[in-house]
């Protein structure tokens, strides 16, 4: 079997020849999930040269049409030879992957403001401009948050009903549109989540948490500028800021990870008594840090805050997110197996249950710049996504 590409009018075309029977039907799987993986959504097959086609065949064609109906997105056959043509009116799926109307115009979207910046192209939607968010950051022990839709929060702590037996537990979490995720620092590496809802939202018990509170004011959707292929999480913080035009921004990014940086707790900070929990050597026991760029080609919710440096949120609950020093920030990240998302506008919750629905949640990292001079790998790289971002007005 031999596939081509050729892009045209808004579409992707495919034209292939040969056989696509049980031999050559996984081939086929492959090179539509990368297809659509690379950011094509709108897929025209030219079927002309297939000689024949099997049950396996079909099913690929089946499959991969409602993984882009899913998400907004089309495929359809453009043209198709005589056996392929009885195939699929035997099968009754001739009007579905043939439409007789012909639709082969391309998906209007909403356009919004196009930005460039430093090998970064972000489009730029107005959700509610002048919405603005309300940081909060603590350190107290005895706090729960109580994880609403209209907030999101990362931190230190455990899902559970007695806060004592919490504590044992407590590892990085991720909270954003009801939905809960943590990486329990017990020894199990098994990271664990729930979902509410703002009736019976999610509670957590937090050792330490950064939360903002509020509504998003931009949606804006991220791809590197060729030759790059990819971009570093403190380009994007950046490019968020600047989108807002303020010191400080939240924000909350589902993004394709060509890997992610960062650290998680391999043991609880309440196990180790009064002691200088970041003590060397002990430490290396304590926390597990990214030899190298970890959950390549997963797709991340990350979540946080970005600021310039010496900005409004406190020193202590946030870090370099580039080499110069000029940003600042708080990110976690929760890593999932990859799977496309519609193109334009996104609702976040969504979005997010859609994430969680779907299971295999991967793990949780605090994402962090390893500029180690030797050892160090650098920061999280990103292939593209969407954010929500919204302006920080107000700290408590």
């Amino acid at each position: 079997m031999e596939i081509r590409r050729q892009a045209g009018n808004g579409w992707l075309e495919l034209i292939i020849e040969g056989r696509l029977d049980g031999s050559w039907a996984d081939s086929l799987d492959a090179e539509l999930a990368e297809t659509v993986r690379a950011g094509h959504h709108r897929l025209r097959l030219d079927l002309t040269g297939v000689r024949f086609i099997s049950s396996a065949g079909i099913g690929v064609l089946v499959k991969s049409y409602n993984q882009l109906s899913a998400i907004k997105g089309r495929l359809v056959i453009g043209a198709a030879s005589s056996q392929v043509r009885t195939v699929l009116e035997i099968t009754r799926l001739h009007d579905l992957l043939m439409p007789v109307t012909g639709d082969t115009a391309p998906e209007t979207l909403t356009q919004g403001a196009t930005l460039v910046r430093e090998g970064l192209v972000v489009q730029v939607f107005d959700l509610s401009p002048t919405a603005q968010l309300t940081c909060r950051w603590s350190a107290d022990d005895n706090e729960t948050v109580l994880c609403k839709e209209s907030l999101f929060s990362v931190g230190v702590g455990a899902f559970g009903e007695e806060r004592d037996a919490c504590r044992e537990r407590y590892g990085e979490f991720v909270a954003v549109a009801g939905a809960a995720a943590y990486l329990p620092a017990d020894g199990s590496e098994t990271a664990d989540y729930l979902m509410g809802s703002d009736a019976r939202p999610v509670e957590l018990h937090a050792r330490r948490h950064l939360t903002c509170e509020g509504g998003f004011a931009h949606l804006a959707r991220f791809e590197p500028m060729p030759p790059r292929t990819t971009v570093t999480l403190s380009e994007v913080a950046a490019a968020c800021l600047q989108v807002t035009r303020g010191n400080a921004a939240g924000v909350v990014a589902i993004a394709e990870a060509s890997g992610l940086v960062g650290a998680a707790l391999r043991q609880a900070p309440a196990m180790i008594g009064d002691g200088d929990f970041f003590a060397f050597p002990d430490v290396r026991t304590r926390l597990t840090f990214t030899a190298e760029r970890a959950f390549a080609r997963s797709l991340a919710l990350i979540v946080g805050v970005v600021q310039r440096a010496g900005g409004p949120i406190s020193a202590t609950e946030v870090r370099p997110l580039d080499p110069d020093g000029g940003f600042e920030g708080h990110f976690h990240a929760a890593a999932f197996p990859y799977r496309a998302f519609k193109k334009g506008r996104i609702d976040l919750g969504e979005a997010v249950h859609a994430l969680f629905d779907t299971g295999g949640l991967q793990g949780i990292l605090h994402l962090l710049h390893d500029d180690r001079a030797i050892a160090g790998v650098g920061q999280s790289e990103l292939t593209r996504g969407v954010c929500w971002i919204g302006r920080i007005g107000g700290q408590r």
